[in-house]
């Protein structure tokens, strides 16, 4: 449906709560490849009002009826109707760019690059933090083998939530499939993918006790046999960072700050390097500027007719562990929790 001469990509927004008003409109607005043609909603008072916040023209409410009208569309639904509404389009041939976490089962993810592949059409996933300077440098560093070799990693990622959130489908296990893991693992687990390769569950454990987790801790292994923990919570702010452990020393990365320090300590020496990785003479990132690259990335490929950096298949490896650990679901002790209570 995209051609190469065309200088803009006229985007639908499927969804209009707020990770839509707070950052891919205004990523949209900022950016010189993509134009927001139509947003949906099933609230249309609140698509009537971001429509007038952002020169969108036209406003519906619902998503088939922006077929023929757009080339691709943004889906920032609840996690249970990404597949869905992705599987839908794709089939039409309208391009996707679908929030994490991509669907609620690995069955849907692969329902949806088979649309894509059907449809003709191109499938990304919104892992924005793939787009952080300090993700690729962080990678590269590993990938040099500047710590030698690696002895272990520990992640540790806690926010207590101050997100506006449109509705409660996040707090509703048929809505959002899950809770913190789902939310911000998919993030964490996206960036040791990234880092490290793939990865297999050794061991997980949440609070969920039948409804959504809070808190979860997963042990995981690389395909070296190098293991590893990784902690996410939505109860407690932990320290946002990962450290990794090599023969010659650490780095510490953080992994929630689009711009955050990055440190590293080599054994034998007194001075430590600290500081953030910026591309180029650009200013610090934020997260506004990370949705930007996201969508720019998006529009580009369709343009260019290539893979998105975060294909489909890319946002697919994040779901299996996450999958593989719910299978694995076992009771996180909590040091708060009362002695002969639920369990």
């Amino acid at each position: 449906m995209t051609s190469p001469g065309k200088n803009k990509v006229r985007l639908a927004v499927v969804g209009c709560g707020a990770v839509a008003s707070i950052h891919h409109l205004p990523a949209i607005a900022a950016s010189e490849r993509a134009e927001a043609s139509v947003l949906v909603d099933a609230d249309a008072g609140r698509a009537r009002s971001l429509a007038a916040k952002w020169g969108v023209p036209t406003v519906l409410t619902d998503y088939r009826e922006a077929v023929g009208r757009v080339d691709a569309a943004v889906v920032a639904l609840p996690n249970s109707l990404h597949a869905p509404v992705a599987v839908d389009l794709l089939r039409r041939g309208v391009h996707v760019l679908v929030e994490k976490p991509m669907a609620l089962t690995v069955a849907e993810c692969d329902a949806m690059i088979e649309a894509a592949a059907a449809g003709g059409a191109r499938l990304a996933v919104g892992l924005e933090f793939r787009f952080f300077d300090s993700t690729r440098l962080v990678r590269d560093l590993l990938a040099d083998g500047l710590l030698g070799e690696l002895q272990s990693f520990e992640l540790r990622q806690g926010v207590i939530p101050r997100w506006p959130f449109a509705t409660d489908y996040f707090l509703k296990k048929e809505s959002a499939g899950g809770g913190v893991l789902t939310d911000f693992g998919v993030h964490v687990l996206d960036l040791l993918l990234v880092w490290l390769g793939d990865l297999e569950v050794a061991r997980y454990r949440d609070d969920a006790l039948g409804g959504i987790e809070s808190d979860c801790e997963i042990e995981l292994r690389t395909a070296s046999g190098l293991a590893g923990i990784a902690e996410v919570s939505r109860t407690r702010n932990l320290r946002n960072t990962c450290i990794f452990t090599g023969e010659r020393g650490t780095l510490e990365a953080g992994v929630w700050d689009p711009d955050p320090v990055i440190a590293l300590r080599l054994h034998g020496h007194e001075v430590a390097l600290a500081g953030q990785a910026r591309r180029g003479t650009d200013g610090g990132l934020d997260f506004g500027s990370s949705f930007v690259r996201q969508i720019d990335d998006f529009t580009v490929a369709l343009l260019e007719d290539r893979e998105p950096r975060v294909s489909g298949r890319e946002g697919r490896r994040s779901m299996v562990l996450v999958e593989e650990c719910y299978a694995r679901r076992e009771p996180l002790e909590l040091p708060w929790a009362v002695p002969g209570g639920l369990a």
